[in-house]
């Protein structure tokens, strides 16, 4: 797996400065030679080194206060300090670990101990900036292969990768076995990548890939058809069976979640000019936002109609109050104290309101009227039909299973409504205001995730 190419500056006297450089550059590393303190800050002000080889004496100062500045002004990831010293006097090169090196050497030394040794501290700063959770390349590692790759000559494309619905499913399944789900996106994500592909861990289950720009689209199904097939093994039978899990909200509210899946945005370097690593994670993560209007696992590209921005969406949402307020809702209630004041409720927040006791007559003025919300008892006085029987009918009528229904009952068992197939479940009692924002918040969703 493609992993950023290492930076190395160094600061000596000509001829040192030279030698140390060819011998650094033969590790695979990317170096820099300079001949001053004040080169180097030229070159620190646009350059992000991991490591820093330094002599202790130099013609215009100490090598050692250059290690305390470093510390004091460099921001973070700061690089490994390696202090050059012509001294073997112990209390020379302790003092230098006090003014901040982080190793002290021979100056002059071996090669292939300069070699490896510098090679040791490149890998040690690298385990440090991966994920401890994935062990895969972290933030800033990821920013630095962005920025080679803006670069370079060479056509990319990157991949932002995130798991729907994990937050329910830890809440369901605990933390742990959370993070195994997202250690096991990791290993497909590894699994998938090339050996010039590049694969970065943000943080929780965000992730980003950098590949080869030919086919992205078909190492995305990939992922998504790898990830599908081993997925099931973190559930437990019976919510496989079922096919989704059972969120549970304040109030008693439950509802159907589906099974996790994966959400992917894709772009190329071909398709547009970027211009910080900044702007492609978030133009990739736009895209991702954009897959999970999706049902199941699945991807969007830049190929495809450019995303709304998340501030767009937001404001999208929040504009929709107008078109909210000529939503229609069906009320099937029998207790008539209980339906007058659904009825009034709803009406005051502006949307357009139907009520009926009967099953029979719920299901006409559904086929009639194609509310967009139906809010349902399931104890109906109907010889023949139920709300449970009424909520199966609905869903299985495929003019009328996209009507959002909200069972709100007495009844103790809430899992009969939602495999009756409720996308929503309020006990009774339950209070009027959190019942309008749970209708509100579903007659805002542009995609009902089914499950």
């Amino acid at each position: 797996m493609l992993l950023p190419t290492p930076i190395i500056l160094i600061i000596h006297q000509p001829r040192q400065a030279a030698d140390y450089a060819s011998i650094l550059e033969k590790t695979g590393a990317k170096v820099h030679a300079v001949t001053s303190f004040e080169e180097a800050n030229e070159l620190l002000s646009f350059i992000h080194p991991d490591l820093i080889l330094l002599a202790a004496q130099m013609p215009e100062g100490d090598g050692r206060l250059y290690c305390q500045q470093i510390r004091a002004t460099v921001v973070q990831p700061r690089p490994v300090l390696v202090l050059l010293h012509a001294s073997s006097d112990v209390n020379e090169r302790i003092s230098a670990f006090r003014y901040g090196a982080d190793d002290v050497l021979g100056d002059p030394i071996d090669k292939n101990e300069l070699a490896i040794r510098v090679l040791a501290h490149l890998r040690r700063r690298q385990e440090e900036m991966s994920n401890p959770l994935s062990q895969l390349p972290g933030p800033n590692l990821i920013r630095r292969m962005l920025e080679q790759c803006m670069v370079s000559d060479k056509p990319w494309s990157a991949m932002s990768i995130d798991l729907n619905k994990i937050r329910v499913y830890n809440e369901t399944y605990g933390d742990l076995a959370g993070d195994q789900l997202i250690k096991a996106l990791g290993a497909v994500l590894t699994d998938v990548a090339d050996d010039d592909d590049f694969v970065g861990h943000i943080e929780a289950d965000d992730f980003f890939m950098i590949v080869k720009p030919d086919n992205p689209e078909r190492k995305a199904e990939k992922i998504c058809q790898q990830f599908d097939s081993i997925s099931r093994r973190f559930y437990p039978k019976g919510d496989i069976e079922r096919g989704y899990l059972i969120s549970t909200g304040r109030g008693g509210i439950r509802r159907r979640i589906p099974l996790i899946s994966i959400a992917i945005g894709i772009v190329s370097s071909t398709k547009r000019r970027y211009q910080s690593y900044v702007d492609v994670l978030t133009s990739a993560r736009d895209y991702r936002y954009l897959s999970k209007q999706y049902s199941g696992s699945t991807w969007v590209t830049d190929s495809m109609p450019e995303p709304l921005q998340h501030e767009d969406m937001e404001e999208e949402l929040g504009n929709s109050s107008s078109h909210e307020k000529q939503s229609r809702i069906l009320v099937v209630e029998p207790d008539g104290p209980m339906a007058l004041l659904l009825q009034d409720s709803l009406t005051l927040e502006g949307y357009l309101v139907q009520v009926t006791s009967s099953a029979d007559d719920a299901l006409e003025l559904a086929r009639h009227e194609h509310p967009d919300l139906i809010l349902l008892e399931s104890n109906l006085s109907d010889r023949q039909m139920d709300g449970w029987s009424l909520c199966r009918t609905l869903k299985d009528d495929d003019d009328l299973k996209s009507i959002w229904l909200v069972m709100a009952t007495s009844h103790p068992d809430q899992s009969l409504a939602l495999e009756a197939g409720a996308d929503l479940y309020l006990p009774k009692p339950f209070d009027m205001p959190s019942l309008i924002n749970e209708i509100s918040a579903l007659l805002r969703s542009s995609l009902k995730m089914r499950g």
